[in-house]
């Protein structure tokens, strides 16, 4: 065996089970204790809230503050608790959790059957009789109440994960959603009449539904969803790549004939760039996908493989905009701290689904958003098309293996005069090219598949390029036109200097001038020259 390939532990992919994935030794944990004590610790605040996108570590966190609510010190040998003065270590406290993704239903009938199931399971774990004859949420408030008398603390530790998993089902079908928001609303509300028997509660969900009520009804929970202090609680920093990961990244690097630097450089693009606090500069990967790519060796879309959002997708279409479009979007933290169920502002859906992050924050207060990374710029740019395509989904995918192919094995050449007019003369007729905008935003998307370094509008000392292009053959810089022809796109490129930027580094720098003509429903021969 190679020693490049020598036994190491991996990150957890699938198994959130914190003893388990301890006790198992095969998995590698990512101590995160010392903020887990931060935000458990007697003096801090008690009653949380934290959302982060889906695959993000949540129920990993949930499951590792239960052992240590539950007092099981063996399991955090070597880690920053251990040496810490906790509470659990001495007086363990009664630990009930549970998640949401238990009561789903399809309908609203079956809804409510898997939330009475989940009600009756905690009722039996502390020996609370279930009475049928009230209501479910009568009986959570009766369940929370004998928990904690039956506790020798006389409180408990209350844990939730995916709080609104039940209501994710029904965003489409905002009259059966009405109804199911209507008895979580009640249900969460005894969390609140009870609090002052809970010593901890926790709840994570991926949105913030207010018309969900949760927070009207719960409005005594902190929400750290923005906290800087808790900004790298879930996901890995590139700080801890250089420290735990660090053998796992070596290990990529070999498998891929990479320094360290260089794989890091590239695990960081893929799958870093989630900053979720306007007052911290700290960014965190996918620690799923992360993981997923350690594993494997392998850069590429482990996003998409969780299952992709339909209503994200058709939510871009509604907004008469494709992924690429989604960078520079601006909206201010209330704007993406609250989601209408019926209305689901785009930004805020984009956002607190992990699908766009803070790039920067304004003198304003306001903040520009855009696409986290690579991983996630895939995922949008596949389901847009897919679901755009439908059944003529297989005739793009054999398009885009044709340019993938003639990019690596004959250039950029070929790609612009063979492969962009063939995927241009297959757009369906009900996607709009009705101007030089659209066109270049086709352009991008179809570049951004192929899986090629393209990158939109460019500033020069004279303006701006419409695409730039990186190749291993050099750097192309593109203009765009529509109804006119390549000579006279080329021609203002050269004028307006757009390849300035670019002509004092080692690889060549080519013109590309580009025509669409919406009389033939494609593009002319693009003409390339070098700077």
């Amino acid at each position: 065996m190679e020693p490049c390939e020598k036994k190491i532990k991996v990150p957890t992919t699938g198994l959130f089970d914190f003893p388990e994935l301890i006790l198992g030794g095969e998995g590698k944990y990512v101590d995160k204790t010392d903020l887990l004590y931060r935000l458990a610790s007697p003096k801090a605040d008690a009653q949380l809230f934290i959302s982060r996108p889906r695959r993000f570590g949540k129920s990993l966190m949930l499951s590792t503050l239960k052992a240590m609510f539950e007092g099981r010190r063996d399991l955090f040998k070597g880690l920053a608790i251990d040496a810490l003065p906790w509470e659990g270590w001495e007086r363990p406290t009664p630990v009930y959790s549970f998640t949401m993704s238990s009561a789903n239903g399809g309908t609203y009938e079956e809804f409510r059957m898997a939330l009475r199931g989940l009600v009756e399971k905690l009722c039996a774990g502390c020996g609370c009789a279930y009475d049928k004859e009230n209501t479910i949420a009568s009986n959570f408030d009766s369940f929370l109440a004998f928990a904690a008398e039956k506790s020798p603390t006389k409180k408990i530790v209350v844990l939730i994960d995916e709080y609104d998993e039940p209501v994710a089902k029904f965003l489409d079908d905002l009259e059966t959603l009405k109804k199911v928001r209507s008895d979580l609303h009640d249900f969460y509300e005894k969390l609140k009449v009870n609090s002052g028997s809970i010593r901890f509660l926790m709840m994570t969900g991926v949105t913030k539904l207010t018309k969900l009520s949760i927070f009207s009804g719960l409005n005594h929970l902190t929400d750290l969803t923005m906290d800087p202090r808790f900004a790298t609680l879930l996901g890995y920093t590139p700080e801890e790549l250089d420290g735990p990961l660090r053998e796992n990244v070596e290990l990529f690097a070999a498998r891929n004939g990479m320094d360290f630097a260089a794989a890091k450089k590239a695990l960081l693009a893929w799958y870093d760039g989630y900053r979720f606090s306007p007052k911290s500069e700290a960014k965190v990967c996918n620690p799923v996908s992360l993981g997923n790519a350690l594993k494997s060796g392998e850069l590429k879309n482990y996003w998409e493989a969780t299952g992709h959002a339909t209503i994200i997708v058709n939510r871009i279409k509604a907004a008469d905009a494709i992924p690429a479009d989604l960078n520079g979007l601006v909206a201010d933290q209330l704007d993406l701290d609250v989601c209408d169920a019926e209305t689901m502002p785009l930004p805020a859906l984009l956002y607190q689904g992990g699908y766009l992050t803070i790039k920067r924050v304004r003198a304003s207060g306001r903040f520009e958003l855009g696409i986290p990374n690579e991983e996630v710029s895939s995922s949008l740019a596949r389901g847009y098309v897919a679901t755009l395509l439908r059944n003529g989904m297989s005739d793009w995918n054999e398009e885009l293996a044709d340019a993938q192919d003639d990019l690596i094995e004959k250039g950029v050449e070929t790609l612009l005069k063979k492969n962009l007019k063939s995927a241009f003369a297959a757009v369906p007729h009900e996607w709009k090219i009705e101007s030089e905008r659209e066109a270049k935003r086709y352009f991008l998307l179809f570049m951004k598949l192929i899986g090629s370094e393209i990158s939109g509008e460019r500033q020069s000392a004279r303006g701006r390029a419409d695409a730039i292009l990186k190749d291993k053959s050099g750097v192309y810089v593109f203009e765009f036109k529509y109804g006119k022809s390549a000579s006279e796109a080329l021609a203002q490129a050269r004028t307006k200097e757009y390849a300035g930027p670019w002509l004092d580094g080692a690889p060549p720098v080519f013109y590309v001038g580009v025509n669409y003509d919406p009389a033939k429903r494609g593009i002319d021969d693009p003409l390339v020259e070098p700077a």
